[in-house]
């Protein structure tokens, strides 16, 4: 099996959700536009639950980097907070992005929620804690968080997360974007001083 062709279709995947969202990812539709047979996609994604999690990984590894988390050099609030920054939606696409952020929640736990939907939404949460563990890591190594606080602060900084998208979107007088930043910024200053 080449790499090549898994990139192809792993390619092909993410942006048939970006265009026509997470419900338009089932195994037929993907192989379709990748241009391949469903028996080709299966064999590299023997799964539906497999595709949803290489998308979600895809996603959320292309969304988020790690700009200067290891750059010893920096405050490690400012490396922390610039990264905590990526969770935010860009300058522009605050309400898409945000009622984007809750339609993905709505279809994977509301009334019409689909398997496939939650199965996605919960593959891009796993990617979202691997990278906070990663950045987390980065500075727990360098002495500014103990090694033993990294998962209670990974779920933390989930949840303030999420309550920044969600006071973002029912109340967007009293939290811009540019609030969001600051509450961001304090949260890395209170984890990496506790």
């Amino acid at each position: 099996m080449s790499v090549g062709k898994r990139d192809q279709i792993l390619r092909t995947a993410v942006e048939l959700a970006k265009a026509e969202g997470l419900t338009a990812l089932s195994v037929r539709s993907v192989a379709a536009a990748a241009g391949v047979g469903a028996t080709t996609l299966r064999n590299y994604f023997p799964s539906q639950a497999l595709l949803h999690e290489a998308v979600a990984a895809e996603i959320v590894t292309f969304t988020l980097e790690d700009r200067h988390i290891a750059d010893a050099s920096r405050p490690p609030v400012e490396r922390l907070a610039e990264c905590l920054e990526q969770f935010l939606p860009l300058p522009g696409q605050v309400e898409t992005s945000l009622h984007g952020w809750l339609e993905y929640y709505r279809l994977s736990f509301g009334p019409e929620a689909s398997t496939a939907t939650k199965e996605l939404l919960l593959s891009g949460r796993r990617a979202s804690v691997q990278v906070l563990t990663r950045w987390l890591e980065v500075l727990a190594a360098e002495g500014h968080l103990a090694d033993d606080a990294v998962d209670d602060r990974v779920t933390g900084l989930l949840v303030v997360v999420d309550g920044i998208h969600l006071t973002m979107l029912t109340d967007p007088e009293r939290l811009d974007l540019d609030k969001a930043k600051r509450l961001l910024r304090e949260q890395a200053t209170t984890l990496l001083s506790a």
